[in-house]
């Protein structure tokens, strides 16, 4: 499925694909929004921007027509401890897209005309996404998970910092963070493994050697954590999170399982008894969230203010339940058909395949391939699920956020409902 080749530092994950036209390529470096200092939040991502601006060989411009007018698509993304820079592309033009990219990561323009610009640009993304009800709940709920911590920062950083990120920062950071011993190069497709490593020789010259990063371990997070805030909107979006497991956790499989069982399609519990039952939302879903250290359980739905306590009570009686009784075997057993099926959808497209290879690599140092996953899942039980289930949702230590046109009286009232639970 693949093969891990040190070529000149940099980490070379390679895995062929026979009989498919395009090919998936990324450059991913193990840092993000969690190693900043408090002073500069959101370098990690401004500095994302910044190497679409342009390096040593290719323009801003050329850089677009040589990947997206040649018919691929070309994108980044900045995590709390991941950054990213990926392209799919027809298999033929590997060589210039690989290139591009290098290019971008080792060697960005950063400008101070082009820093300024784009200082605009991402001081405006920071309003949209304030005024974006779902995101702005979400963020609210991390803050309350990782209290005074990096991880429950906005990724995106805050207006403040953003206006003093300097030229100096921009390029101190870079030299820190993007050397070729943090690199991991992942690709997925139809093309001759000697000679991308031949040309990824080409293009990289081994130098500094990888520093360790910092991890500051969140501290636990503890009673009952409410966060609201009031938009004239017509609909309160609703957020619920716990702790949860982190990368290095042994039960990183089960509780994707419960993420299945509780809320990640239709057939889930909570789209059963909130929606189709209650009709209290159009679409309730949750998300696993995982670190080097620690992870989290979310719950998310829109819905009328007036529905916010019983809503959260109904989402509270079902996880009760999840912690009293075990899992029935053809729910269990479809759970692992749907986590089965999803992983081997992604491993069988060479994008899907590309994220994977890079994320286990620097997240868990070690990868899996579909049979080892498939063995692993297949072992986990219904007790296993009950007793994390209990581990996890916690009541006296629970965090919820809410969105919208509420009552000044919201947060009384949840905490009024722990009383009766």
């Amino acid at each position: 499925m693949y093969e891990i080749i040190n070529v000149n530092g940099v980490t070379f994950i390679f895995s062929p694909f026979t009989n498919v036209e395009t090919a998936s390529l990324g450059v991913f470096l193990p840092v993000g929004s969690r190693f900043e200092t408090n002073s500069t939040k959101g370098i990690a991502h401004f500095l994302e921007h910044m190497l679409f601006k342009g390096s040593a060989n290719y323009s801003y411009r050329r850089i677009k027509e040589e990947v997206e007018g040649r018919g691929g698509s070309l994108n980044a993304f900045t995590s709390q401890e991941i950054t990213a820079y990926y392209a799919v592309f027809l298999n033929k033009n590997l060589p210039l897209n690989l290139d591009i990219l290098l290019d971008m990561v080792f060697s960005p323009l950063l400008k101070e005309r082009d820093i300024e610009r784009e200082r605009a640009v991402i001081l405006e993304e920071i309003k949209m996404y304030n005024d974006l009800p779902v995101p702005r709940a979400i963020a609210l709920l991390d803050s309350l998970l990782w209290k005074n911590h990096p991880l429950g920062e906005e990724i995106i950083g805050r207006v403040d910092t953003v206006k003093k990120i300097s030229h100096k920062d921009l390029k101190s950071f870079s030299q820190a963070y993007y050397i070729p011993s943090n690199a991991v190069v992942s690709f997925g497709g139809n093309f001759s493994k000697s000679k991308i490593i031949g040309l990824i020789k080409k293009k990289v010259v081994a130098g500094a050697r990888r520093s360790e990063l910092k991890i500051v371990k969140p501290s636990a997070c503890r009673g009952i954590n409410i966060k609201t805030e009031k938009k004239e909107l017509q609909q309160c979006q609703l957020c619920l999170g716990f702790r949860a497991p982190s990368f290095q956790e042994p039960h990183k499989l089960a509780i994707q399982l419960i993420h299945v069982i509780m809320g990640a399609n239709m057939s889930s519990r909570f789209f059963e008894e909130l929606r189709e039952k209650k009709s209290l939302c159009y679409d309730i879903s949750t998300e696993v969230r995982r670190y080097h250290d620690s992870g989290a359980f979310l719950v998310h739905m829109g819905l009328d203010k007036t529905k916010v306590i019983t809503a959260i009570r109904a989402i509270l009686n079902e996880l009760t339940k999840l912690k009293k009784r075990d899992v029935p075997a053809k729910e269990l057993l479809r759970a692992k058909d749907y986590l089965l099926g999803q992983t081997a959808m992604s491993f069988e497209r060479p994008q899907g395949r590309m994220f994977y290879l890079a994320e286990s690599y620097i997240t868990e140092g070690e990868i899996y391939d579909f049979a080892g996953i498939k063995k692993k899942i297949e072992k986990i039980n219904s007790a296993e699920i009950k007793q994390l289930a209990s581990n996890i949702f916690s009541f006296k230590d629970i965090c919820i956020s809410c969105v919208g046109n509420i009552d000044d009286k919201l947060d009384e009232e949840i905490k009024c409902l722990k009383k009766t639970l």
